[in-house]
């Protein structure tokens, strides 16, 4: 809640200051409903708040919608004293969030709608739909689909043309152009190591030249490019980069294995990667772990936590080749329990067709079985007799049978379904009914 405070404070000051002395500072206060407005929006798509709370911001949202263009005096006083209002409210609301936030249990993360994850937003939501996520636990389990391995850093004077490689330099120089016949741009970064320097080109991205400034450490990727000099001037065409801070942190889009995702217009793998790391983050303790200890420790699995977080972003070291065949621990962990959770669902189904279904009990003994066993040609084999024993006593139960019958071409599957149907033909027992 703190940060429905920050915001509270911001909308507060011009509301107080425009109702203030009569509403005598009315006329001075100025674009009030896009400052509302966009408050409100950042604020429900940063932080998932109650429900009481989402309505209370949404209709003081509401209020300011046209807040600008309206004419009559006495409109805008009213409008200012519901606003008033709700952020009285809204400043309760916080206060009692505080007192139960030691004690009020974690929101359920199936619970939480993608769009109110930072960086989302009510667009992002949107293309994210179209992928499948709808919730911030589905956002967790929205997997890798295959893995580039961008840790090799290869020096500038080593690069070949055709070849995908990553480089680690500075950025020398940043030149930003604009053609006249179609009205592009074209950002060309040149970037140097002790080996050599690479051209960087990007088209109708001038918002890089801030991000990419002269001095500045970077990573890139790309696939190198002979220039018009041929191999002495080697360039790359819109390589993913990753700006080296002072800090150590691990990059996320080059200098390591990165992990590819399903895109759709509008929302590209490299902007899904920057959102589930800050999901991660956020939400990967609020993950259910349904494998009891002892059965992790048996079959060496990892914790649900672990194995999120290393699908999705792989430590050194890992292998490219196993994580794009899912045969990694981590994989090996997804796959265990979603097989486990198949199994128990359809036992737990299988049980209470037993428990709660009542079939019908067939007599077994009905001459037409016999009948059919003299006419045969041949003896019936072992296992055969043993299946249809089997089968004998699921049709005598009170409860629908479930079996299946699986063999080679040939090996007698058809008779064993023969004698099924001609039981079947057989009255039911005496028992059942009279009962019926």
């Amino acid at each position: 809640m703190e940060r429905l405070q920050s915001i509270l404070q911001l909308l507060t000051r011009p509301i107080e200051f425009a109702s203030r002395d009569a509403y005598a500072h009315l006329s001075t206060v100025k674009d009030l409903g896009p400052f509302v407005s966009r408050q409100v929006v950042q604020a429900l798509a940063e932080t998932v708040y109650p429900a009481r709370v989402e309505t209370d911001l949404l209709a003081l949202r509401q209020l300011f919608t046209d807040y600008d263009e309206v004419r009559d005096l006495a409109e805008r006083k009213r409008r200012l004293a519901g606003a008033r209002a709700i952020l009285d409210r809204l400043s309760h609301a916080r206060e009692r969030a505080e007192s139960l936030a030691a004690t009020a249990p974690p929101a359920a993360l199936w619970n939480i709608p993608i769009q109110y994850a930072k960086g989302v937003g009510p667009k992002r939501a949107a293309l994210f739909q179209k992928l499948g996520v709808r919730t911030v636990e589905e956002s967790l389990w929205f997997l890798p689909w295959r893995y580039e391995d961008r840790s090799v850093v290869t020096p500038i004077g080593q690069l070949a043309p055709g070849t995908r490689a990553t480089i680690c330099g500075t950025v020398q120089s940043s030149d930003l152009t604009r053609t006249r016949r179609r009205h592009m741009t074209i950002l060309d970064v040149i970037v140097e190591d002790t080996t050599g320097g690479l051209h960087c080109v990007y088209f109708n991205q001038p918002y890089l030249e801030k991000l990419l400034k002269a001095g500045t450490r970077v990573m890139m990727n790309g696939m190198v490019s002979a220039g018009r000099k041929g191999w002495t001037d080697l360039r790359m065409d819109a390589p993913q980069f990753e700006v080296l801070g002072e800090e150590a942190e691990t990059p996320l889009h080059v200098g390591r294995i990165v992990p590819i995702y399903h895109e759709t217009r509008g929302l590209t793998s490299r902007q899904i990667r920057v959102i589930l790391k800050g999901l991660l983050d956020q939400y990967l303790g609020g993950l259910t772990e349904v494998l009891p200890d002892a059965l992790r420790v048996r079959h060496r699995l990892p914790t649900i936590q672990t194995a999120i977080a290393d699908v999705h972003f792989p430590g050194a070291p890992a292998n490219r080749e196993a994580l794009d065949r899912g045969i990694t621990p981590a994989h090996r962990r997804l796959a265990f329990e979603e097989f486990l959770l198949l199994e128990l669902a359809l036992a737990m189904r299988q049980r209470s067709v037993k428990e709660e279904i009542k079939g019908i009990r067939f007599n077994p003994r009905t001459p037409l079985v016999s009948r059919l066993t003299e006419l045969l040609p041949f003896r019936l084999t072992g296992a055969q007799e043993r299946v249809l024993a089997e089968i004998q006593r699921d049709m005598a139960a009170p409860r629908p049978m479930n079996r299946l019958i699986q063999g080679d071409v040939g090996c007698g599957k058809t008779v064993v379904a023969l004698r099924r149907r001609v039981r079947r033909s057989g009255r039911r027992s005496r028992r059942d009914r009279h009962t019926s």
